[in-house]
Formats: C-alpha cells, sequence, structure tokens
C-alpha cells in the first residue's frame, strides 16, 4: 500500500495463461478518493469519470483504471499513471494510450471491469490477441435473470450451488462480449460455455467464433477471463 496515499496494491489472480496478468483491487481500502484521483487519472480522466452520477460507480470506475495503471508502472511501460490514459476504440472496448515516449515501445491490450468492493483488469503484451474480463458476486441476483442468459447448452462441472453456477456463465459470456466488442449488441444466450477442465472453458458464439475461458473464485466473486484473436471473418 502507498503510505501517502493510502492506495492499496493489486492482487495478482492465478489464470495460469502466458503473458496474461490478471489482478483485483479492493476499493474499500481507497481511504482519500480526491487524493488517489490526483495521481492516477489524465484530465481526459477526470472528464469522464465526472459524467458518472452516482458515488459507488465513480469509486468502482476509479478502482479499475488505479489496479490497471498500478500494473503497468510495474512492467515500467509508464514511470507516472498518468502517462497513459484509457480510451474507447469505435466499438467502445478500452484502449490504452500513451502520453509519453519513454518506455518500452509495446502495445498493451487491456480490459476492465468492477463489482461491489472490486475492480478488476486484465493485461498482456502478446501480439496478435484480444482480451476480456468479467466480475461477478455470487449471490441470487441472477436467479432472476437467468432465462437472459443460460442455457441448456451451458456446461459447469463439479457440485456448485446454482448461484455459483450462474455467475460462472454470466462473467464469462460477459467476457466474451468485450473481447467480441460488441457490448449490448450481442444476445448472452448466442454464447455457449462448456467447461471442458476445472476452471476452463470453451467458449463459442452462434457464428462460430470460438475464445479460451478461464474462472476462478475470489472472496464471494466470481473472476473470468476470456482469450482470442484480434482479427476474424467479420470482426
Amino acid at each position: 500500500m502507498t503510505a501517502a496515499l493510502l492506495v492499496p496494491e493489486p492482487t495478482l489472480l492465478d489464470f495460469d495463461e502466458e503473458g496474461i496478468e490478471v489482478a483485483v483491487l479492493d476499493v474499500t481500502g481507497l481511504l482519500d478518493v480526491e487524493a488517489a484521483a490526483a495521481h492516477f487519472l489524465t484530465a481526459d480522466e477526470h472528464a469522464d469519470g465526472a459524467r458518472l452520477r452516482q458515488p459507488a460507480r465513480r469509486l468502482e470506475w476509479l478502482g479499475a483504471r488505479i489496479c490497471l495503471k498500478t500494473l503497468l508502472v510495474r512492467r515500467g511501460w509508464v514511470d507516472d499513471p498518468r502517462d497513459c490514459e484509457v480510451v474507447k476504440d469505435p466499438r467502445g472496448r478500452p484502449r490504452l494510450a500513451r502520453l509519453t515516449a519513454t518506455g518500452p515501445d509495446v502495445h498493451y491490450e487491456c480490459s476492465l471491469s468492477h463489482k461491489d468492493r472490486f475492480a478488476c483488469t486484465a493485461i498482456s503484451s502478446a501480439p496478435g490477441l484480444r482480451l476480456g474480463v468479467d466480475i461477478e458476486t455470487v449471490s441470487p441476483r441472477l436467479s432472476r435473470i437467468a432465462a437472459a442468459f443460460a442455457h441448456d447448452r451451458d456446461v459447469v462441472l463439479g457440485e456448485r450451488s446454482s448461484e455459483e453456477r450462474l455467475a460462472i456463465l454470466w462473467t464469462l459470456k460477459e467476457a466474451c462480449s468485450k473481447v467480441l466488442g460488441r457490448g449490448l449488441a450481442i444476445s448472452l444466450l448466442d454464447v455457449t460455455c462448456e467447461e471442458i477442465a476445472p476452471g476452463r472453458h470453451r467458449v463459442t458464439t452462434a457464428e462460430g467464433v470460438e475464445l479460451r475461458g478461464r474462472h476462478l473464485a475470489y472472496e464471494g466473486h466470481v473472476v473470468a477471463l476470456c482469450v482470442g484473436p484480434d482479427r476474424w471473418e467479420g470482426s
């Protein structure tokens, strides 16, 4: 934890994906939110965050960027968190823009998510791939909307509660939509998840796109990662 700012350190999760880092950050550890924002955000990011009306939503949003930029500083991609910023591509996917010429000439792929007290991010400098990460609380909430995203073609192994099973499917399908960059335009019912080994999934779309999926349980939440090529027919 950075003493002057009281900023918690991200916790790395072991997804066993070479070249990919996934981390979570507990936003309840952000005791001085304004100081943290001043240290981590560029002017444009400050403006983006100011558009979020709900304080809890702003805190999650800020936590995801702190988590992401801390990983990039650790890797030496930037020296200062404000030397880069998160922007959106034409499909709404987050992209990293480096604002200085210092540091290694490496492109980073990234994905962000947040839920309740946790922010989550995934990064990779491996060429030729896209990432999607999602985090969700294991709770009865998803049972009420299960018909909108889960179907009998989905396969989840092992003895798990229905709440955990639904959280696994929800996060994998949300992560898939982030890889594809379609957001609300994709029906999660058109995505099928098949757990082929504990924590490892085959994630396919109705168009035949196949992604690698992973999930982990973490303090009452499920974190899922989807990985696919950066180019495919129709992308």
